[in-house]
């Protein structure tokens, strides 16, 4: 059984290891030069093939939570660099058995690299079929970075230089940063509209953290409402369904389950309850576009309005 290590241990056994390894994937949220500096410092005799995700949003660049020059060092160097908007986890995968899991940032505080460092906890765990698949998942889901889209994030960031916290846009634009076309639980609302919901605090940058952060003004968050990748995704599968008679909450569900990438599944008690904050939120966004409504003794229905396809 794997018992907790501190960040300091943590950095230690990378240390350890990383001169020697192959291959190295890093999940983590945030990353800042002097972690990419020592990681670069650290692999440059052995060469080993290296992928770095992380999230990457124009909020996090302009608090400093992570770094455009570090990215361009690790491009640089030849490591493949992703981006993933809804990213939160911190993951050391070293070859194909070591696997780091914990609160640990490719940062500076993250690994205890600079004296005011934070203090993290992570533990080794067992690098099965399943967990690897789970990174490889991660990987594959989010968008390569080259050092032409750090320069227009860069451009984009310098225009956002005087503008308050409360202005910083959680995503990119289309043009600089595509979103992924995959669909996760993370796109859906997480709670009911206007309900607390701690994720959105711990991630602001997801879709319907943003919508909930506009929601005073109605036009902004309908906008961003009916661009999201959930509601994009449902308004797709009732023009894909047009013909066919009106879909069922159950019929939804299922379709749902099917569209969604997480690994593992979510269950689909889960699968409901974002359906259900879903079809909340178009009652207040979308109301326009889409019809809900009960008939007889059923469960919910939904269909476009005519017009809208």
């Amino acid at each position: 059984m794997s018992s907790l290590i501190s960040n300091t241990e943590l950095t230690i056994q990378l240390e350890e290891l990383l001169p020697s390894c192959k291959n190295l994937t890093i999940i983590s949220a945030f990353m800042t030069q002097p972690a990419t500096r020592w990681l670069g410092q650290l692999t440059s005799n052995n060469k080993p093939k290296v992928h770095l995700v992380g999230r990457f949003t124009p909020i996090d660049f302009a608090k400093g939570a992570s770094d455009l020059n570090a990215l361009r060092d690790c491009i640089n160097n030849g490591y493949q660099v992703k981006a993933l908007v809804n990213l939160h986890a911190k993951i050391y995968q070293i070859d194909h058995d070591t696997i780091f899991n914990g609160s640990a940032n490719l940062t500076g505080k993250g690994l205890a690299l600079v004296n005011n460092g934070n203090l993290e906890s992570c533990s080794r765990v067992n690098a099965c079929e399943q967990s690897k698949a789970f990174i490889n998942k991660i990987v594959e889901s989010a968008t390569d970075l080259s050092l032409n889209m750090l320069d227009k994030m860069q451009s984009f960031l310098e225009q956002l230089d005087n503008a308050p916290e409360t202005e910083l846009p959680a995503v990119w634009p289309e043009e600089i940063l595509p979103q992924t076309t995959e669909l996760f639980v993370s796109d859906f609302p997480l709670s009911k509209p206007g309900e607390y919901c701690e994720i959105y605090s711990i991630n602001p940058s997801l879709e319907f953290a943003v919508i909930e952060k506009n929601k005073l003004n109605f036009d902004d968050a309908q906008t961003l409402f009916k661009n999201s990748k959930a509601y994009c995704w449902l308004k797709a599968t009732l023009i894909a369904n047009e013909g066919n008679r009106d879909l069922g909450f159950g019929q939804i569900s299922s379709l749902l389950h099917d569209a969604l990438c997480d690994d593992p599944a979510p269950y689909r008690r889960d699968i409901k309850d974002i359906q259900a904050n879903l079809y909340e939120a178009i009652k207040i966004y979308a109301k326009d576009e889409m019809e809900i409504y009960v008939p007889g003794r059923r469960s919910e229905v939904i269909k476009l309005i005519k017009g809208m396809i």
